[in-house]
């Protein structure tokens, strides 16, 4: 009789870490966005046009998926995390089409009289860091330590408008923004004893822009922009 060798697999330390990001992400979204979108019923929500319902959809959808496909690769099921992925293909440039397209609605819409210029610049500065490090983590895909830090902290980067719906201040809430890749960062020097070279790229970017969104929105150019955007 032949005797059947079982292997168990041993639970990594980025089998716990990744899924909860993934899920301290979701529940970021689910706390700034809950009284307006997900307990009003989602699609049955009294949002102020079609395009806010589209735009939220989409960036919801890429929640989801960043939550599925950390816990797949988690459970080991790496056959479905790749079949799962073009779908990152599709959403990626969706969320960039329609984010920058609800931002122009927004500032033509309901522009506050204080301080538009710098959610204007922090919308678009944080949209570009997760295109690049997302797609970074794309093309990085048969590197798992790049490919899931890229997507984990190219999503955390545009967590701001949730993180501002706290209504925690401006200050606190860039505080917050900035904490998100530190906890990576932390988690890197406990479980590889360095900084990965994502982290560190990724850590750096968030950290200008979290420093430089205020200035830089004091420029004369952001304020001809949002002149411009509210008589469109």
């Amino acid at each position: 009789m032949a005797a059947t060798a079982v292997v168990a697999r041993r639970t990594r330390p980025d089998d716990i870490f990744f899924p909860s990001m993934a899920l301290l992400i979701l529940l970021i979204v689910v706390t700034g966005f809950g009284k307006s979108y997900f307990l009003a019923g989602m699609v049955m929500a009294k949002l102020p046009s079609r395009l806010v319902h589209i735009h939220g959809a989409i960036f919801i959808s890429w929640i989801f998926l960043l939550v599925a496909q950390t816990c797949l690769v988690s459970a080991h099921n790496v056959k479905l995390h790749m079949k799962l992925g073009p779908l990152a293909l599709l959403l990626m440039p969706a969320m960039v089409v329609f984010g920058v397209l609800e931002l122009f609605d927004f500032m033509h819409r309901a522009v506050p009289e204080d301080g538009p210029e710098a959610i204007l610049v922090g919308d678009l500065e944080t949209l570009a860091i997760f295109v690049a490090l997302t797609t970074w983590g794309l093309i990085a895909r048969r590197n798992p330590a790049t490919h899931k830090r890229a997507m984990i902290l190219g999503t955390m980067a545009i967590m701001g408008p949730a993180i501002a719906r706290w209504n925690v201040g401006i200050m606190a809430t860039l505080g917050v923004i900035l904490a998100l890749p530190l906890l990576v960062l932390a988690y890197d020097i406990w479980a590889l004893r360095r900084v990965h070279r994502t982290t560190l790229i990724a850590t750096a970017l968030t950290a200008a822009w979290v420093f430089t969104v205020i200035p830089f929105s004091n420029l004369p150019f952001w304020h001809h922009c949002v002149e411009w955007m509210r008589g469109m």
